[in-house]
């Protein structure tokens, strides 16, 4: 049996539309950045006597097509067409904006490719984590990566961009409400490829891509953070603006973002970002870490990360 430890990340330049639902194509590239503190373990083992696969996510049973797929191509692949038995923890709320599902399917996509025999290497991971979740893609890495939108299945992969990290980085995750979001994450991509300004912030997107490289490249946590929270900022505006129009964010998202505003306009290292969800990040380093856990305490639970790992056995 193989068990694997995969850690969340969180996307500084977001990934929000996909060109290829099938093979999970985003329409845009994206940057991460994986965090030390949640995370999901998962074991895979290959049972001859089952008749479909057997999937436990934290102590229940239950039956996802994303496990499914991945599972299937997986025995396409080597051509072993048994079915295995999956046991997985997740340490992080699952589906409230906090990246379980990108933790969750790094994880698999290497227990899983052990359990079939298979010693892939982390280009190869990345394509295979993509299938279930296009962010878990990141979460293979450790530190900084690029996920590289392509163009079919072996083109769309994920790369190291920097790990370990040489400059001082913290993300503050303010966990203002842990419910399960109602609109999913690939339902809200669909969505939002409606809004007129979509098109747009896939052109914008590129070029944030491109600053970011630069920034992360002079260890620069002030150019990181304000060309993170603008690129946040404007996925979340295409929600409000799209034919079906929706919003995760809660009057607590608000009220946080504008606090980060205030503390950033008096001098302190402070930026949001929010992905699917209403639950804020904030980015800073340790020297600000405890204006900015001060200022926003009462808003919610807090919970301090540094960079993490890539994905690892257990």
């Amino acid at each position: 049996m193989s068990k694997v430890r995969a850690y969340t990340n969180i996307a500084l330049i977001k990934y929000w539309g996909k060109s290829d639902s099938l093979w999970n194509l985003p329409t845009t590239g994206s940057i991460g950045l994986t965090l030390d503190q949640l995370y999901t373990e998962t074991s895979v083992k290959i049972n001859d006597d089952l008749k479909q696969d057997y999937f436990m996510l934290n102590g229940q049973k239950t039956q996802n097509l994303k496990v499914m797929k991945v599972m299937n191509f997986l025995r396409n692949l080597t051509g072993d067409r048994r079915f295995v038995e999956i046991f997985s923890e997740n340490h992080v709320p699952t589906a409230a904006g906090l990246a379980s599902s990108a933790s969750g399917f790094a994880a698999l996509a290497m227990a899983a490719s052990q359990a079939f025999g298979l010693s892939l290497d982390r280009k190869e991971l990345s394509t295979i984590a993509r299938l279930g979740s296009g962010s878990a893609s990141r979460s293979v890495f450790g530190g900084f990566s690029i996920w590289h939108a392509g163009h079919d299945h072996d083109s769309s992969f994920a790369e190291s961009i920097l790990d370990p990290l040489n400059f001082d980085i913290r993300v503050i995750d303010i966990l203002a409400d842990e419910s399960t979001k109602k609109i999913s994450s690939s339902q809200g991509m669909q969505l939002a490829q409606s809004a007129p300004n979509y098109a747009a912030w896939c052109s914008n997107s590129q070029k944030q891509i491109d600053d970011m490289l630069t920034a992360i490249a002079n260890s620069d946590l002030e150019k990181i953070g304000l060309i993170a929270e603008k690129n946040a900022l404007a996925m979340h505006e295409l929600n409000r603006t799209a034919i079906q129009a929706f919003d995760y964010f809660t009057q607590n998202t608000r009220d946080i973002i504008a606090a980060t505003k205030k503390l950033y306009n008096s001098g302190t290292l402070a930026f949001a970002t929010i992905d699917a969800g209403p639950n804020v990040k904030v980015i800073t380093n340790s020297e600000n870490q405890s204006t900015v856990i001060e200022t926003l305490k009462n808003y919610g639970e807090i919970l301090v990360q540094k960079a993490g790992p890539g994905v690892t056995n257990v």
